[in-house]
């Protein structure tokens, strides 16, 4: 983990100071990076100036002379169809790959470079303030240098309807997400540049695919990401299909690893998992859980250290993860199997005709919303997701995509792009996860296979004998059953077993379920109530945990997330 914050003045009014501020608040408000020292440089022309802190025993950074180079995440360089490990990022991406940052100073032009990956997987975020162009890899420090608690509306309702903020874009109007791709800043102006412009990747979609083609590339990914020295390297097996991959491509590079699996020694997903990994001859164990405490005792400071880490771009519903402190040392590489979902069709439900039922199925699927269920939006805030959606989808329609394609780019651009990239960031503190499966270079092969494919996971059942043959046949954790909604159901449901045995038998929703409607009345001015409606939210948190189904839960958790949370309590309309 290496926090940053920098600020670029073609008048040279970039001040460190302001930047090294920034950082060190943020720091001291949360118990991650302990010890750590905030580093500060700022060029001989004052045009650049930044603060960093990193773990120690990670060079994240380089500052000589006139050049300062920061990188965070971890790429990987493919180089005449082979990776090159260890590598931090130059000031150009070409031939990168994996969930990475990197900013690129030369004096000499004044010019700064900032590449974030094509994939959306490593969020960065951007405010001017100060006369400056301040960017980081967190938002809480940005807002803070542009001195605005302003919330954008549109964002909250992204996050309290569908579970994250539509673009990933953070709950405060003073701070922008940047685009994927590379950022270049000079006296003469500004230049962007796409790295997987959406027309390239509407035209993967069916374009046809190679099974050995994509194992190979998926074995030398995980070669190269586990290729960090002092990191360990751990494989998170689950029952399902993409951890699978993920263990045989692991196997098959020969790099040391350990397997393990959360949840309750007797659960579906450990049961699986088990067996997988006996199969497959490697040792097999459980997660232990978090020392520090978790969500379910304490919501109120998961909440406080969730909006400062990730600025109201991810969710208390995906808390399982989510850590409350952190160490000194950077834990194991997490190589998950997320990505893998996007040969897999798991948007299905959001399929349409045309232009004006995919936003109607999207806007559904992305809320949750079904017959006697509805999500707890109030009609202006269901109107800001339909207006997001439909912007989206007539920005894909315009680059060329098929309407039958847009639930599988949905779930690439939305779910992977502008949910997991956040939500890895909010662990980032404690591990580095890589997710072998979210690569540039394997998304071909991800789209490739046409509706039907995608729709039988063709993908997944092809590489897996590639790879692993004897792994084809051991079953999977509800092979009867698939879809997005099975998955959270079972991942819910295996968190509460595992907590609720940790308290003698007794739901922990109901710990939740209080300090929220506690911090419902408390705040009946808070912002996000121009985007709830207020009798549906009462009558959810009203209700007792064990009425709840799992979706329901995933409502009160959003609702938990923004109500719980202080710095959005101090906020204004934006």
């Amino acid at each position: 983990m290496n926090l940053w914050v920098i600020g670029w003045s073609a008048a040279g009014a970039a001040q460190p100071g302001r930047a090294h501020d920034a950082a060190s608040d943020l720091l001291a408000a949360l118990r991650f990076l302990p010890g750590a020292a905030v580093s500060e440089w700022r060029a001989p022309s004052g045009t650049l100036a930044a603060a960093w802190a990193a773990h120690s025993g990670v060079a994240y950074a380089q500052a000589a002379g006139d050049r300062l180079s920061l990188w965070s995440g971890r790429p990987v360089r493919w180089v005449d169809g082979r990776t090159e490990g260890g590598l931090p990022p130059g000031p150009e991406p070409e031939g990168l790959d994996g969930r990475f940052a990197a900013v690129a100073y030369d004096d000499g032009e004044r010019a700064l470079t900032v590449v974030a990956d094509g994939l959306g997987a490593y969020p960065l975020y951007r405010t001017d303030a100060h006369g400056a162009t301040w960017i980081s890899n967190r938002a809480e420090p940005l807002r803070a240098l542009a001195g605005s608690r302003a919330v954008d509306l549109d964002a909250l309702a992204g996050l309290l309807g569908g579970g994250w903020p539509l673009g990933g874009q953070p709950a405060w109007r003073a701070v922008r997400r940047l685009a994927p791709g590379v950022l270049r800043l000079t006296p003469r102006g500004e230049e962007r540049r796409d790295l997987l412009p959406a027309e390239r990747t509407a035209a993967m979609c069916g374009a046809g695919w190679d099974a050995a083609e994509a194992a190979g590339l998926l074995v030398e990914s995980v070669r190269a990401l586990a290729d960090w020295p002092g990191r360990a390297s751990l494989v998170p097996v689950t029952g399902g299909r993409d951890s699978r991959l993920v263990l045989a491509a692991a196997l098959r590079a020969g790099i040391d690893f350990r397997a393990a699996t959360g949840g309750a020694p007797d659960s579906p997903d450990v049961l699986a998992a088990r067996a997988l990994c006996a199969a497959a001859g490697v040792e097999h164990s459980l997660l232990p859980a978090d020392p520090a405490g978790d969500p379910w005792s304490t919501p109120e400071e998961a909440a406080r250290v969730l909006g400062l880490s990730t600025a109201g771009t991810a969710s208390l519903a995906d808390a399982a993860g989510f850590p409350l402190r952190g160490g000194e040392s950077l834990g194991d590489l997490w190589h998950s199997g997320q990505g893998g979902e996007i040969a897999r069709r798991y948007y299905r439900a959001a399929s349409a005709r045309d232009r004006d039922g995919a936003v109607e199925a999207l806007e559904r699927v992305f809320c949750g919303r079904r017959p006697g269920r509805a999500e707890p939006l109030s009609q202006a805030g269901r109107v800001r997701v339909s207006a997001g959606i439909a912007a989206w989808v007539d920005r894909r329609l315009a680059a060329g995509a098929r309407v039958q394609d847009l639930p599988d780019l949905f779930y690439l651009d939305e779910r992977m792009g502008a949910w997991a990239g956040p939500t890895h960031a909010a662990v980032e503190w404690v591990r580095d996860t890589t997710s072998p499966l979210w690569s540039a270079r394997l998304l071909p092969h991800l789209l490739g296979g046409g509706v039907a494919e995608r729709e039988r996971e063709a993908f997944h059942a092809a590489v897996l004998r590639e790879l692993a043959p004897e792994l084809v046949d051991v079953p999977y954790a509800g092979a009867a059953r698939r879809g997005l909604a099975h998955k959270l159901r079972r991942a819910a449901q295996e968190a509460r077993r595992l907590v609720a045995r940790s308290r003698g038998g007794e739901d922990p929703f109901e710990r939740v379920l209080a300090a929220t409607r506690a911090a419902a009345a408390a705040h009946p001015e808070h912002p996000a109530w121009h985007v709830l409606d207020r009798d549906r939210t009462r009558a959810l948190l009203d209700r007792p945990a064990a009425a709840l189904d799992e979706m329901s839960r995933a409502y009160a958790w959003r609702v938990a997330t923004v109500l719980l949370d202080p710095g959005l309590a101090e906020g204004t309309e934006g």
